[in-house]
């Protein structure tokens, strides 16, 4: 075509074939003139993937050419003529490559050769473009529940090679909101623990694939999990008072499939902090303790095979070691013949004998005492004394347990030498 047949056409019929603004924010487009001897762009061909689509063209070697404007359609939009998305600056360019698009949509294309001037060729062919459909979700996903603060997650490893790894989302019972928990490399992967949960909480998965470019496929299936109680509370503790230097515990035994012991928490007061004080495995314990009348109390708990621990018994359980006898009573003490008489009366039937301390003033500074045991009568009598030297008696009672009431007031006796 000579230059008496060429013909600008002005802006409104060029904007009749390619009108609108870019796709990706731009300059305002300026007013262009086709000119109909600029070599038309040639397509190769193309390859469309998920969300891009990849041109090629053949080289143009007209020296006039400085680059290429890029027109496409948006599907669903309400206007549907082509519009112009890229600008590229060079004539050397061959291949073009849309982003960002649409899984399993279908888009047309036109490509035009451009002048520095801001002259555009005719546009070339329509070429129309489907995106490949979005990859299919994971089709098999699932859990293993009543696990220790745990869950297990299993899934079929994703079939498709541009698969690249996986996104794990959980959701609480409660508050119905999915939250990302874990990104897992390499799609042969096919297994994740999920760690410090709750105990005894519901919990909701689902799994989504990721490929290499980034993209995330519809999630799967969801999966609901429950993780292990704690052990119930243990109930029916009681405890003796009764016993010589011990408190024995017995309690109804756990109902626990998988019971592998039991935790003592002891205090001396009710409302005290309870420190751990022995394990075992048996529903019985006999605490051994080195004071007469001391008070304790416990709380007992379950432990299971994974370590999960029921909750510290909700009332505490009080005992005591048998108190000690009560001490004698009308007690006095005289000379009479260079002796001591000492007598006293009972004061507690669990009284089986006495003993009597007998404590000798050696000096100003210094005593020595001895225990007389094993008196079964309510009188002593003490023949070994010696004039000029100052004595003190003191009367115990002591049960059949060997525990011993706590002593008379002391009585101090002497006589004088003539």
């Amino acid at each position: 075509m000579n230059s008496s047949i060429r013909y600008a056409l002005s802006i409104s019929l060029a904007l009749s074939l390619f009108s609108g603004c870019a796709v990706q924010p731009a300059a305002p487009q300026k007013t262009v003139t086709i000119d109909s001897t600029l070599p038309i762009p040639s397509m190769n061909g193309f390859i469309a993937d998920i969300t891009s689509v990849a041109f090629e063209w053949k080289p143009v070697s007209d020296p006039r050419v400085t680059g290429f404007y890029v027109y496409r359609n948006t599907p669903g939009a309400e206007d549907q003529k082509l519009q112009r998305i890229a600008t590229i600056d060079s004539r050397f360019a061959t291949h073009y490559v849309d982003s960002d698009l649409k899984p399993g949509s279908e888009y047309q294309y036109r490509f035009s050769a451009i002048t520095k001037e801001g002259s555009e060729s005719v546009a070339s062919e329509t070429t129309v473009v489907a995106t490949q459909p979005m990859i299919a979700p994971v089709s098999f996903f699932q859990s293993v529940g009543n696990m220790p603060r745990s869950a297990k997650l299993l899934w079929r490893p994703h079939p498709n090679g541009k698969i690249n790894g996986y996104i794990l989302e959980r959701q609480n019972a409660t508050d119905q909101k999915w939250v990302e928990i874990a990104t897992i490399t390499g799609r042969l992967n096919a297994e994740f623990i999920d760690s410090n949960l709750k105990d005894g909480q519901v919990y909701f998965y689902r799994i989504k694939a990721t490929t290499f470019d980034k993209l995330s496929t519809e999630p799967s299936e969801t999966t609901k999990v429950i993780t292990k109680p704690l052990p119930p509370e243990i109930k029916n503790i009681t405890s003796t008072n009764d016993l010589p230097r011990a408190i024995t515990l017995t309690w109804e035994p756990s109902t626990l499939s998988d019971l592998s012991h039991y935790n003592i928490y002891r205090s001396s007061t009710p409302n005290g902090s309870f420190a751990y004080h022995v394990k075992l495995e048996t529903t019985s314990f006999t605490d051994t303790i080195t004071e007469d009348g001391k008070f304790y109390f416990y709380k007992i708990t379950a432990v299971d095979k994974d370590g999960l621990e029921s909750p510290l018994s909700s009332v505490a359980t009080q005992g005591s070691t048998l108190s000690k006898p009560l001490t004698p009573i009308a007690y006095e003490g005289k000379i009479v013949d260079r002796a001591v008489d000492l007598q006293w009366k009972n004061n507690d039937p669990r009284s089986v004998s006495y003993s009597v301390i007998k404590t000798t003033k050696t000096s100003w500074v210094s005593r020595e005492s001895i225990d007389i045991n094993n008196i079964t009568d309510t009188r002593f009598h003490d023949g070994d004394i010696k004039p000029d030297v100052d004595y003190l008696y003191e009367i115990v009672s002591v049960d059949k347990n060997g525990i011993r009431s706590l002593p008379t007031p002391a009585i101090e006796l002497r006589y004088e030498a003539k």
